[in-house]
């Protein structure tokens, strides 16, 4: 098989790459990115005639459609904003598609390719990272074993435990873009039935999570979850889907503040004479200082997240109620956290071998046989951890 990565240079793009090296079934891997640079110095550094690099500007659908032809299956780790631009290119050179998500909103129009997916007998995929991705399909697990569904519950929280040799650098766990629409914009929630807009922060909610992580306050962010589970699970008679977070805490209480004094807007302000977006500002300078601090720096990264879903319904007219974790911890070859770059890998591989086989655009939850991608965590050494609540009358 033949994938592409389309932002294959970055964070996630990297890790992404880095799982399919180590299938015996991929045979070409493409890192395009449009720092073409860095696709081709990362793709050298593998030293492995499958893996080659390249640029790509993935808003120009038809030359982004010539350089990923031929290929069987496309994993977009760019930013959501071309994750419409990229279906298209799919389309046009016969690829699956899959992807990280698209706050909600984007998710949702991205849906709208249903039609024309299944007319070219493809599949996509949307949200299949860490959430979304193994959060929707750790509600699916829940889902298939109860009659009725009345609320799934997501949310996830980490700790980051790696010695930073008194190091202060603030470095982010991924997107420093994402983040900072996670805290500014409002989000949407399926709550009594509906879909309800929510101010920025709200829905501030304490959990306790497994050994290690404790107990967190999470709260609502715009998130791609409640964008396709309510459909997912309407015939079971869902009444409620959410979504909360919590960041490691002290990474949390400064990027706030940043969203908070304007640095996720993206409308721009003169500086100088120069027009600029303050978050592409924020992502430069962060991206200076991260390099600064660590360069010549020896870390290991020790760092531990989980991803929850709990689902209450009923079964057999009992009451249940299910929390199914998934615990990632750092890769112990890798060294990075893998939970977000190792699940589009997966898919994109069952994809292209026909383990997932209906065409069209699919929520994670709709298409994705829990236990078998279950069993493919654990290869990656995430575990998959459940417990149950029955009322016994």
């Amino acid at each position: 098989m033949k994938i592409a990565v389309i932002g294959g240079a970055g964070a996630m793009g990297r890790t992404i790459i880095r799982d399919l090296s180590e299938s015996s079934e991929v045979k070409q891997i493409l890192v395009a990115d449009y720092q073409e640079g860095k696709a081709k110095e990362y793709a050298a550094s593998f030293k492995d005639s499958r893996i080659k690099g390249s640029f790509v500007d993935a808003y120009q659908i038809k030359e982004t459609a010539n350089l990923i032809k031929g290929y069987n299956a496309v994993i977009n780790s760019a930013q959501y904003y071309v994750n419409i631009s990229i279906m298209k290119a799919c389309l046009e050179a016969g690829c699956h598609y899959n992807d990280l998500g698209g706050m909600f909103h984007t998710t949702r129009k991205q849906l709208e390719l249903f039609d024309d997916f299944k007319k070219a007998g493809l599949t996509a995929v949307l949200g299949i990272g860490s959430a979304p991705g193994i959060t929707n399909i750790l509600a699916g697990y829940a889902y298939d074993r109860l009659d009725e569904v009345e609320a799934v519950r997501l949310s996830a929280a980490a700790v980051d435990m790696t010695d930073m040799k008194d190091i202060d650098v603030f470095a982010p766990p991924y997107s420093i873009r994402t983040i900072m629409e996670e805290y500014s914009d409002e989000s949407v929630q399926f709550i009594n039935g509906e879909y309800k807009t929510l101010p920025p922060l709200s829905g501030a909610e304490e959990t306790v999570f497994p050994e290690l992580i404790g107990r967190r306050t999470c709260i609502h962010t715009l998130h791609s979850e409640p964008a396709t589970i309510p459909a997912s699970f309407k015939d079971k008679g869902v009444k409620e889907v959410t979504w909360r977070l919590s960041l490691p805490p002290e990474f949390e209480e400064k990027a706030k503040f940043l969203a908070s004094i304007g640095f996720a807007s993206t409308e721009e302000v003169k500086v100088q004479g120069v027009k600029v977006a303050p978050v592409e500002v924020l992502a430069a300078v962060l991206d200076k200082h991260v390099k600064e601090k660590l360069e010549g720096v020896e870390l290991k990264i020790n760092d531990v997240e989980c991803l929850r879903a709990q689902v209450i319904g009923k079964k057999d007219e009992r009451k249940v109620e299910y929390v199914v974790d998934c615990i990632a911890r750092t890769h112990s070859r890798w060294g990075v956290d893998c939970s977000t770059g190792v699940p589009p890998s997966i898919v994109a591989q069952m994809q292209v071998e026909g383990i997932i086989k209906e065409p069209g655009v699919w929520g994670p939850e709709q298409v994705i046989d829990p236990e078998y991608f279950f069993k493919e965590l654990a290869k990656r050494e995430m575990c998959v951890e459940v417990t149950i609540k029955e009322a016994l009358a």
